[in-house]
Formats: C-alpha cells, sequence, structure tokens
C-alpha cells in the first residue's frame, strides 16, 4: 500500500481511507451507526424517540354542559399520525369500559371512518377544537365497512365502547374535555 510520488497525498489518503472501509466491516458499522444516530431522527422520528419521555393515552373527560355532576373519563389512546389513525382499533379483541382512541387532526376536517377488522362494536364520538360534540355514531357494528362521517369542522373524534353513550345518556349537550391532552408537554407515541 504504497504512494507514488507522482500521485497527489491527498488521492493517496482518500484510496486508503476507502480500503478501510472495504477491508473492515467494524469501520462501517461504525460510520453507519453514527450516521443512523445523528441523522436518524430526519428519517424516523417516531422510531427513534419513541421510548424517550413520550405517553400513550390521555384522559379524556366527557361533561355535561348543564349538569357538572355529570361526567364519563376515558383513558383514550392518542392517534395524531396518519398510520396511528388509519389503524385505529382495529383487531383488538376487547376495549376494556374505561378506554377508548382518540384521534386527532391537525385543522378541522371531515374524516370519514369504517369498521374494518374493528372486532367490537364502538360509540363514535365527533367533536371540534373546542370539544363541542358534533355527532355521535351509537353501536356502530363491528367489521362494517360502510363509511359515516360528521361532515367538516371536526378536529377530534372519541371511539369508545358501544353502548357508553347510552349508558351515560351522552349527547350534544356534553363536551370532550381534552385538558389533558393540550396541556401535554411530552409527545404522544
Amino acid at each position: 500500500m504504497g504512494c507514488a510520488a507522482s500521485k497527489p497525498l491527498k488521492a493517496c489518503g482518500r484510496k486508503l481511507t476507502l480500503n478501510i472501509y472495504r477491508k473492515n466491516n467494524y469501520a462501517c458499522w461504525l460510520v453507519f451507526s453514527f450516521f443512523f444516530i445523528t441523522c436518524g431522527h430526519l428519517f424516523f422520528p417516531k422510531e427513534v424517540f419513541a421510548g424517550a419521555n413520550c405517553k400513550k393515552y390521555t384522559t379524556v373527560l366527557i361533561e355535561n354542559r348543564f349538569d357538572k355532576s355529570r361526567s364519563a373519563t376515558i383513558q383514550a389512546e392518542v392517534a395524531d399520525e396518519p398510520d396511528e389513525r388509519a389503524l385505529g382499533l382495529m383487531n383488538r379483541k376487547k376495549l376494556a369500559k374505561n378506554m377508548g382512541m382518540l384521534f386527532v387532526y391537525n385543522k378541522p376536517s371531515a374524516p370519514q371512518f369504517w369498521m374494518k377488522n374493528t372486532l367490537i362494536s364502538l360509540d363514535i364520538v365527533f367533536s371540534d377544537y373546542e370539544g363541542r360534540i358534533i355527532r355521535i355514531f351509537e353501536n356502530v357494528p363491528r367489521m362494517s365497512e360502510k363509511k359515516i362521517t360528521a361532515g367538516n369542522g371536526v378536529s377530534f373524534v372519541l371511539e369508545i365502547n358501544g353502548g357508553l353513550t347510552r349508558e351515560f345518556e351522552i349527547d350534544s349537550n356534553w363536551l370532550l374535555n381534552l385538558s389533558d391532552y393540550v396541556s401535554s408537554v411530552e409527545p404522544y407515541c
């Protein structure tokens, strides 16, 4: 591994470096690892930082606007990314009574929901940015591919066990108190 005097030293050094990487898998692994650690967050932000200080659930209080003594508390998984919203509660065999999923949209929109591959019946509550309930679909049949929507202006959708809205007598006079979600400083994963 010599260097001819007629070739510039830089070219020789560059060739030596390339040969080191070609012959030494450990050096290649180190370079790749360094690149992934320093630049990985640009391509895979959730995957790189998934375990670092993130929350999976938020508390959603469903409160009657006219009777403050009536409320329901739901621990909701947060679906705030497109792939999380697309998966939703599919393929789950059960959902605890006080559990659910909160779908979050960055801008008011008209999301459509269906129950494809959803094994449990759900109540689906659509609300605006302020938490005011726009529309409730009760006991949406499991495995149905019929699309449902509440129209425009939806910022949050809460899926809970089928029958809970009837049990608590939840209607458009209630609202979703999303203060736990809004005040969180930790990202959701």
